[in-house]
């Protein structure tokens, strides 16, 4: 393992995300600023040759010149990149790993996790997931934007005991909704969380619920799939660190 290192490692997406996203938004614009146009005549003629109204918004691009359509579109669509870049800078994961804890950061929500807390850490698609040494979930962070290299040597330069994968992997058995085991409450907070997967103010509501009755979740090919604490796998990969 890493010897560890007192200097705080930060890790956040990397600094030409925002760019390209201005960058693409931006010659989406011009292109739709040189193809409206035509495209718009091309409409007008079908509806002239129909029964349907034409449509003034139509009209009005169909009239408009190229000299005019490219510097509209294309301004706005350097205003809506510069928006869609703000917010991918706002929205994006920023975490400084240090030996004792773990901050994490964006626009709407910060933490501090304590290393002493933290048995696990691994990638899990998406998220980074921490988990304490009970095996109950400590953070699940979404790092959708960061490196998996660079992610994975932060917390091992620090002494994290990152995993090649989930140490309770054989512990996860697929819920199904009336599957014996499970109390109405906790049967009802599964349905909810496999309802609303993709919400996740509700996911994260619904997962600290279910914590409270002991059990796990996560989602697999849009199955959920759970697992109770303090149920020990048979097999795990705590010892992988390659």
């Amino acid at each position: 393992m890493p010897t560890a290192t007192p200097t705080p490692t930060e890790v956040r997406q990397p600094r030409g995300v925002p760019l390209l996203v201005l960058l693409a938004t931006a010659a989406l614009g011009v292109g739709l600023g040189f193809a409206l146009p035509p495209l718009a005549r091309w409409l007008q003629g079908v509806l002239e040759r129909s029964p349907l109204p034409s449509l003034g918004p139509v009209e009005l691009l169909a009239g408009l010149p190229l000299a005019w359509s490219v510097p509209i579109v294309g301004g706005l669509g350097v205003v809506g990149g510069v928006l869609l870049a703000l917010s991918t800078i706002g929205e994006s994961l920023r975490l400084t790993v240090t030996d004792d804890h773990l901050e994490h950061r964006t626009d709407a929500r910060e933490g501090w996790v304590e290393r002493a807390d933290v048995a696990d850490v691994f990638r899990d698609g998406r998220y980074v997931v921490l988990l304490g040494p009970a095996g109950a979930p400590r953070e699940r962070l979404d790092a959708d934007t960061l490196r998996r290299d660079e992610l994975r040597a932060a917390f091992e330069a620090h002494g994290w005991p990152w995993r090649d994968g989930d140490p309770y992997e054989r512990a996860y058995e697929r819920w199904l909704d009336g599957r014996p085991g499970f109390t109405a409450a906790e049967q009802a907070l599964l349905r909810r969380r496999l309802a609303e997967r993709k919400d996740p103010a509700v996911v994260a509501e619904v997962d600290e619920a279910l914590a409270g009755h002991g059990l796990v979740v996560r989602v697999r090919e849009d199955r959920l799939q759970v697992r109770r604490l303090g149920v020990v796998p048979a097999e795990d990969v705590r010892g992988a660190q390659g």
